[in-house]
């Protein structure tokens, strides 16, 4: 598979979050002009989702905005974590303090998360529906 570029970055939050300003479309290149690789400004977006998804679990209805998303970006930036790489090694830190505050009992944790794979935000073209009344009579 090829490596994603910006329209994916695009399609992926538009897919996941909502529809993309030309200010914001904006702003994501910038991150990219910046050093980030699409691969980890997906990675953001999915990670915002994911804190979405787990407050959800809590009972709490978190609402996700593009200038949550750009601050997460913001924060790796200034991490160095720009590159499939060093977002790789940055994520399996994260998991393996996870585990080891799980095996304490200092927090629940649920499951370890899967690694992060660039097919989960590479934009796939549904199926087009057959838009006729009485489909199954073709066959």
């Amino acid at each position: 598979m090829a490596d994603p570029d910006m329209q994916d970055v695009f399609q992926l939050y538009q897919r996941k979050v909502a529809l993309l300003s030309s200010a914001q479309k904006e702003k994501l290149c910038a991150a990219h002009d910046e050093g980030m690789s699409p691969f980890v400004i997906g990675c953001a977006i999915l990670r915002a989702k994911q804190e979405q998804r787990l407050s959800r679990m809590r009972g709490k209805n978190k609402h996700i905005s593009f200038n949550y998303i750009y601050r997460i970006i913001e924060d790796w930036m200034n991490h160095g974590i720009t590159t499939e790489e060093a977002f790789l090694t940055y994520w399996e830190a994260v998991n393996e303090d996870k585990q080891k505050m799980g095996k304490r009992g200092d927090t629940h944790v649920q499951s370890s998360p899967k690694k992060v794979t660039r097919q989960e935000y590479t934009y796939t073209t549904p199926p087009k529906q057959n838009k006729e009344f009485f489909p199954f009579l073709d066959e």
